[in-house]
């Protein structure tokens, strides 16, 4: 990590004056690597997974505007950061994907399969219940629609997670992983099925089941 940060850094010094690549994002990326590695590196000797410091510190960086820096704002919005970092989520789910085992992540799919339906149910029906409470003047679909969103979950923080601890073709970590899969797969036909319904409902008409029907063959593929 140190030495791919040392080499953004001289890249963006000794580069970016063809007009390719902003010498300023490269510096960001440098200074945000250092910081991830120093996150990492800082909860690991605690006895914890070093995404939690990385996460802690792209966190920080996020939000150094509440401090009254906004040097990282022209950053938000550049498309080749949102580039590398869909690139770096591709490449850890396909390393993941190379250290897990199917047919021994297959043994436990009944029991992945019950974790994803409670990760799914309970999230949405805490988030609908706790966002009735707070602003009860709301619609029911507005709070249909913020529990529907809370059902969404990360496979590559997950993963990571089992990664670093060691254990991901553990019989827990085949089980947690396979479950955070299906929840992603359940939360979108949930997250489809909620729009449906509220588009619906503010047009005055109702979700059929046919419609329903459409919506969970787009998400899962088969339409």
């Amino acid at each position: 990590m140190r030495r791919a940060a040392l080499a953004v850094v001289a890249v963006a010094l000794l580069g970016g004056a063809d007009g390719g690549v902003d010498p300023r994002l490269l510096l960001v990326l440098g200074g945000l690597l250092i910081a991830a590695k120093l996150g990492g590196e800082a909860v690991t000797r605690l006895g914890m997974p070093a995404v939690l410091g990385e996460l802690a510190a792209g966190i920080l960086a996020g939000n150094l505007g509440l401090f009254g820096w906004h040097g990282l704002e022209f950053a938000i919005t550049d498309a080749q950061l949102a580039f590398l970092g869909e690139l770096g989520v591709i490449l850890l789910l396909f390393q993941v994907g190379l250290e897990s085992n199917l047919g021994q992540m297959a043994k436990v799919g009944a029991a992945a399969f019950a974790v994803a339906c409670v990760g799914v149910a309970l999230p949405m029906a805490l988030g609908y219940g706790l966002h009735a409470a707070l602003v009860p003047e709301r619609t029911w679909h507005t709070h249909l629609f913020i529990g529907a969103v809370l059902t969404a979950t990360s496979v590559g923080i997950t993963a990571r997670v089992f990664k670093d601890l060691g254990r991901i073709d553990s019989p827990t970590g085949r089980v947690v992983l396979g479950a955070a899969v299906i929840d992603d797969v359940l939360g979108l036909i949930v997250l489809a099925v909620v729009s449906g319904v509220v588009t619906s409902a503010e047009r005055g008409g109702a979700l059929d089941a046919l419609a329903i029907l459409a919506i969970v063959g787009k998400a899962t593929g088969f339409l």
